[in-house]
């Protein structure tokens, strides 16, 4: 998966929740992480593969949550997110 593929996933995770009125912080972090990705010089894949969720971690604007997210979506191609109301993860 390519960095803009992973940037507009983050993009559409943004948008999502704020249609449903999540915080304001979750959905600029979402953003945030978004332009970073958009902005790398190399791959997300290759990060990732090198140096897991860590090398993520140390990205602007990419903290813990979003580094496993990111990862996720990278390994799988899914973001997986709790869903609030049965508390289960699912895939977005």
């Amino acid at each position: 998966m390519d960095n803009r593929t992973i940037a507009q996933k983050l993009l559409n995770m943004a948008h999502s929740l704020e249609e449903k009125h999540a915080s304001l912080y979750r959905v600029q972090a979402y953003r945030r992480a978004a332009q970073t990705v958009m902005g790398l010089d190399r791959p997300v894949e290759d990060l990732v593969a090198s140096a897991g969720r860590k090398a993520l971690k140390e990205l602007p604007g990419i903290g813990a949550k979003l580094s496993f997210k990111i990862e996720t979506l990278v390994r799988t191609g899914d973001i997986a997110t709790l869903k609030e109301d049965d508390k289960r993860l699912v895939a977005v």
